[in-house]
């Protein structure tokens, strides 16, 4: 029990605080109030499912092919991502908007009138909060990397001594990239406006760098929709669902 006491406390607090916000007017809600009741909401939220898709393009036009991914989340905690590739997505929505809570810069409410059944949030993420978080993901993507190869290594010495060179030039190289980075996020939040949950996520993160001593810039975008919160999807939120569709 002491070691289920902790999230229990979390989940309940997370509850009195929604419920004590229903009392009171949308009018009176902050665009702050309004995203720590999507976090609260999502976070007691025992069961839901969500898609999305992630499109990477550079300055110089060449454009990724967009990644695929769906996920469930049950109990609070057991989290599947599943993409269309063999690459592992690691993506939390509720620590995503944990870290919105804790590290915005800026947060307006761009749509969200008497009568709307949904509310569209702006937040801007700390330019230094989004700067670190890309730097530690970046550098955690390459640590695994090279921990498959180990799992995995190349056969024949000759091909894991290159493998093993080739893994260190390219952290360096990471790392010289790294020094000069600067990444910019915005989110735009759509939340359900009676039922405090997000609808839809959408992320932009431009990145600004120096590559071989050149500058260089790449855009990335994450889009996401909610659905089938604890294993049913409500009329409000079918009506919104039907509204957003994925881009």
């Amino acid at each position: 029990m002491r070691i289920r006491k902790p999230a229990a406390i979390t989940l309940l607090a997370g509850t009195l605080l929604t419920l004590s916000a229903c009392g009171r007017g949308a009018g009176d809600r902050t665009p702050e109030e309004w995203l720590s009741l999507a976090y609260s909401g999502l976070a007691s939220t025992d069961q839901y499912a969500f898609t999305g898709s992630m499109s990477i393009k550079t300055a110089a036009g060449l454009e990724f092919k967009p990644e695929i991914f769906e996920g469930k989340v049950v109990d609070h905690k057991q989290l599947t991502v599943q993409t269309r590739s063999q690459d592992p997505l690691r993506f939390n929505p509720v620590q995503v908007l944990q870290t919105l809570n804790e590290t915005n810069d800026k947060v307006t409410i761009e749509n969200g009138g008497a009568g709307k059944d949904s509310i569209t949030l702006y937040i801007k993420e700390m330019t230094e909060a989004s700067t670190e978080k890309w730097k530690q993901r970046l550098r955690g993507e390459l640590d695994r990397i090279g921990e498959d190869a180990e799992l995995a290594p190349p056969v024949g010495s000759g091909q894991k001594a290159e493998w093993t060179k080739e893994l260190e030039r390219s952290k360096r190289q990471l790392e010289e990239m790294l020094s000069t980075l600067q990444a910019n996020t915005e989110y735009e939040l759509v939340i359900d406006r009676d039922r405090l949950l997000p609808l839809s996520m959408d992320e932009q993160t431009s990145f600004r760098y120096s590559y071989k001593g050149k500058p260089a810039s790449e855009e990335r975008q994450t889009t996401v929709r909610f659905q089938s919160f604890d294993g049913s999807t409500s009329d409000t939120v079918q009506r919104a669902l039907n509204r957003v569709t994925m881009d």
